[in-house]
């Protein structure tokens, strides 16, 4: 394929990642662009949402093609897409570095700031990006045009796919629109299809126990779990698993099964009644037992919450590959990709935010920039040779599967600010936040302070509003990374 310098760019999601892809391409300048959001405004899954995926979330999820359904809320009159964020929820890093480059939280916040918080800040730094976006449309495909110059977007309105609406659909109120751009960069983030992994007994226990089992992302509040009177089991050890944990055992005072495979390194609340388990092997529904791979069981499981991450899904591709084998297998890791953004076999292609573990703002911000200024020929658009190299050296490193796409602290840093300094070369456009010493330790620490936080919280009932206070009460020695420390994290 030949690359040509774009003009028009699509740009699909409104959401953290979308909203600073966008304000980076349009800073650049030289583009004319269209953002297509299936939620009715910004803010992307900190719109906090009372609607589940319970209804249609099969049991068990492990197929990437699955697509989550809207939901009609007939007080707002409006579809409303689920989203993963619950009543309790604050954020798992502190705000001076979740925040986009110049753009502060509000200062009266805590340091780790309510889902409700966030959301307005997300909505208030995608505001002025609000006369680009088309809302309440859902893509339905992007492929390339038959001379292969173009991207072809076909689009819908997110109500011409509901069930209510086929009558009117047929009638030919609801069109579908399709329009042509010279890029599209895809920004859907990685939180709606959600990771329910099988075991064995799986499918009987669900028939004979409808909803019992469940996924995180249908998680609310702890009062969904009052009336359970048998054991509660949640499966999986990153950071929602423990918070979900611990907001159980502190709202019902009663001991909460958590099986895990692998140790977190994600922040968490300990507490005594949170009673750790093995890997599952399988159900048995006769029994009302789950067995464990160690030979234990649990008696009396009466609910399940698997908290076991996401599935990445890109469905509008159905024609787009790469080269010989489709860009998702088993919805782990995108093939035929470079620095986890750029598709080698699609030129002015690319996808943002798709590594885990990052900090969607910051990484997006960079990721944008890089984009636009490497679209606008500002940088070198890397050769296919280049790019192949990067993607079997990773594959070398991290392999071929889920962990391809991690970037663990300090990978993250190092990795924007690679990119960064590309971009400060070009000197053009947005320019995003360049890490310094303070931030990196900051970023490095967020386990500790985090933990810090939940302690002081629990023992005070106040929210920390800063890191001195923490320090300064006891709960945090420090959270600035000694000299010797930054240079073993190569800094």
């Amino acid at each position: 394929m030949t690359r040509t310098i774009p003009k028009t760019v699509a740009i699909i999601g409104a959401g953290p990642c979308g909203a600073g892809a966008a304000k980076a391409f349009i800073e650049e300048g030289d583009f004319e662009i269209t953002i297509f959001e299936k939620r009715s405004g910004t803010g992307g899954l900190w719109n906090y949402t009372t609607e589940l995926d319970a209804e249609t979330t099969p049991i068990p999820c492990e197929s990437h093609t699955f697509e989550t359904s809207s939901v009609f809320n007939k007080e707002k009159n409006e579809y409303i897409w689920p989203s993963p964020v619950y009543d309790s929820l604050d954020t798992n890093v502190p705000k001076d570095i979740m925040s986009y480059n110049g753009i502060p939280f509000p200062s009266e916040l805590p340091l780790f700031p309510h889902r409700s918080d966030v959301c307005k800040y997300m909505k208030d730094f995608a505001a002025p990006l609000e006369k680009y976006i088309r809302f309440n449309t859902k893509i339905i495909s992007i492929e390339r045009d038959e001379t292969d110059t173009k991207w072809v977007v076909v689009s819908r309105p997110v109500v011409a796919e509901t069930e209510g609406a086929k009558i009117a659909a047929k009638s030919g109120e609801f069109q579908d629109s399709i329009d042509e751009f010279d890029a599209v960069v895809i920004a859907t983030g990685n939180y709606d299809v959600p990771y329910i992994p099988h075991r064995d007994g799986m499918e009987a226990w669900t028939a004979k126990y409808p909803h019992s089992i469940d996924n995180v992302k249908n998680y609310r509040s702890a009062k969904q779990f009052e009336h359970i009177k048998g054991n509660i089991l949640v499966v999986g050890n990153s950071a929602s698993a423990n918070d979900l944990c611990f907001q159980l055992t502190q709202d019902l005072k009663r001991e909460i099964y958590k099986s895990k495979r692998s140790e977190n390194v994600m922040p968490a609340g300990s507490s005594q009644l949170i009673k750790e388990v093995p890997d599952i092997k399988r159900f048995d529904a006769e029994t009302k037992e789950v067995h464990f791979i160690d030979g234990s069981k649990l008696e009396n499981v009466d609910k399940i919450v698997f908290a076991t991450g996401y599935l990445l899904s890109l469905p509008f591709f159905k024609k787009i590959n790469a080269g010989d084998k489709p860009l998702l297998t088993d919805g782990r890791r995108v093939h035929g990709i470079y620095e986890h953004i750029l598709l080698h076999e699609h030129p002015n292609l690319a996808i943002i935010g798709l590594a885990r573990y990052i900090l969607p703002t910051r990484t997006a911000e960079t990721q944008g920039s890089w984009a636009a200024k490497i679209f606008a020929g500002k940088l070198p658009y890397p050769s296919k040779e280049k790019m192949l190299e990067w993607e079997s050296e990773r594959v070398a490193t991290k392999g071929d599967g889920k962990p391809f796409h991690d970037l663990l602290f300090p990978e993250d840093v190092h990795y924007c600010n690679r990119l960064n300094d590309q971009v400060v070369e070009a000197n053009t456009g947005l320019i995003p936040f360049i890490w310094d010493r303070e931030q990196i330790s900051i970023r490095g620490s967020i386990k500790d302070i985090k933990e810090a936080y939940i302690k002081y919280r629990t023992a005070t009932g106040k929210l920390a509003s800063s890191y001195q206070e923490l320090v300064e009460s006891g709960y945090l020695k420090s959270f600035m990374l000694t000299d010797a420390e930054l240079k073993e994290k190569g800094f």
